[in-house]
């Protein structure tokens, strides 16, 4: 596996150029607001790149870009923070000597406030700007003061995604023994503690802890989860939140890029076909097929199963695939409610009919 800071600034890298793309064409938005709360240096140790200058080069490309394109351009604005002030002269001076920043690209600012002070300054940016959208980037030197309850009120202005990277291998590590004032604070603040399940792997206790933020947050919300491997049995992760139904698309569009490449990619198997080592069954239905055996029993329209889906983690893409597979095993029945005909094997699960024709058809179980 790659260095686990290597892979997480590949998929911050892989998204914000997805987010500045739609941004900028879109109409409604002249501005996008940036903010890199735990900046640090902007250089790793091993010299690779951190967040700071992934930012500004990808900023810089997609300006560039679009007006090569004769595209609508967009300006952006960034705010590096770090309590040191070391730290953020340091970004300063390799963004001035890489040449990475023009005025015409929006404004730069450095500050060094620590996080539970900046944190409602943030908000209240984000809510007094208009016609912006905005990015918080959340990584923090450990996790004794971010709490659920901070990234609830960023995604309330209804304007802003957050990318939260947690630790999680320490924090599971310190559940298993006695759980700490730190994490005893992280926890309670989402969920009571008698609540709170046991987990037996690093694993499980990232996907108690995603759940526990969905259920925090609320359907209004999206959650999900970018698991990065550091060692064998070793298990950092990047959480990703927004109110916006398609800027989650995008951000599980860059996961699944990764995931791929890693070797990790999305298959289906259609369970009911035979294979060399018949495995059985309860083995070959994958997660997302399970949830549709249980979602579809009731009827379903087109954007209740795009919305379902993207809540689970997966791509409008590979709904198709399970409703394909469903409906060659004869097991779901697609019903038209505005009187046009279906064609075969489309199902209209995108974000297009999601906002434009949500009631297109309907999905149950036979």
């Amino acid at each position: 596996m790659i260095e686990h800071s290597e892979v997480k600034v590949r998929l911050l890298n892989l998204y914000i150029k997805k987010y500045l793309n739609i941004l900028s064409r879109a109409q409604a938005f002249e501005k996008v607001q940036l903010f890199d709360l735990f900046c640090g240096e902007g250089i790793y140790e091993n010299g690779g790149e951190g967040s700071p200058i992934i930012f500004m080069k990808a900023i810089k490309e997609v300006y560039y870009r679009n007006q090569h394109e004769s595209q609508k351009t967009i300006k952006v604005d960034c705010v590096f923070n770090d309590k040191e002030p070391s730290k953020t002269e340091k970004v300063k001076s390799i963004i001035e000597q890489k040449k990475l920043h023009y005025p015409f690209l929006g404004d730069l600012r450095f500050k060094n406030i620590d996080y539970v002070t900046a944190l409602p300054l943030v908000v209240r940016q984000i809510s007094i700007v208009k016609n912006s959208k905005s990015f918080v980037f959340i990584d923090p030197y450990g996790y004794s003061e971010v709490r659920a309850s901070q990234i609830q009120s960023i995604l309330e202005t209804k304007k802003a995604e957050v990318l939260l990277f947690l630790p999680t291998q320490h924090m599971f590590r310190f559940e298993k023994k006695g759980r700490p004032t730190a994490l005893h604070s992280f926890i309670e603040d989402i969920v009571p503690q008698k609540q709170w399940p046991n987990s037996h792997t690093g694993i499980d206790f990232i996907e108690n802890l995603k759940s526990a933020f969905r259920e925090y947050l609320g359907n209004e919300f999206y959650v999900d989860s970018f698991i990065i491997t550091r060692e064998k049995n070793q298990f950092f992760c990047l959480f990703f939140f927004t109110s916006h139904i398609y800027g989650f698309e995008k951000m599980l569009d860059a996961k699944w890029e990764i995931d791929s490449e890693e070797g990790r990619g999305w298959t289906y198997k259609n369970p009911d076909l035979p294979t060399l080592f018949n495995q059985s069954g309860s083995n070959r239905v994958n997660r997302l097929e399970k949830f549709f055996l249980s979602f579809l029993k009731e009827s379903r329209t087109n954007a209740e199963i795009y919305a379902a889906t993207l809540h689970q983690g997966f791509r409008p893409t590979h709904a198709v695939e399970v409703l394909k597979g469903l409906s060659g095993q004869e097991k779901i029945s697609v019903t038209s409610n505005d009187g046009q005909k279906i064609r075969k094997g489309s199902y209209y699960i995108n974000y297009n009919d999601y906002c434009d024709r949500p009631n297109r058809i309907s999905i149950n179980l036979i």
